[in-house]
């Protein structure tokens, strides 16, 4: 199988407004497994994405980890946020990420 991407995200933090501070990236090897995660700030991730890096996210689905969508960003007043599908939302909407706020 040809490596999907070049990074995986499987978590989010988010702070008391709802909006994504870091995720859990994983770098993906060449025969499309992945390594352990990383917590990594919202704006490492964007930074990636803006060097031609591909991130999509994967979820958790027994038997195993499922690869979901391709993530990108958008800017809004200045504000940068990472996203998925493209639609009318202007902030981060990785919303079937985990939740990794009891994870410090």
């Amino acid at each position: 199988m040809a490596k999907s991407a070049n990074y995986f995200i499987s978590g989010v933090w988010k702070d008391n407004k709802d909006n994504i501070t870091h995720v859990l990236l994983h770098t993906v090897t060449d025969n499309n497994t992945f390594q352990y995660g990383v917590k990594t700030t919202e704006l490492t991730a964007i930074n990636l994405i803006k060097q031609k890096n591909i991130i999509k996210t994967i979820t958790w689905g027994y038997p195993g980890w499922q690869i979901g969508a391709l993530v990108t960003y958008v800017n809004n007043n200045n504000r940068e946020y990472l996203r998925t599908v493209p639609n009318a939302k202007l902030k981060d909407n990785l919303d079937n990420s985990i939740n990794m706020e009891p994870i410090r």
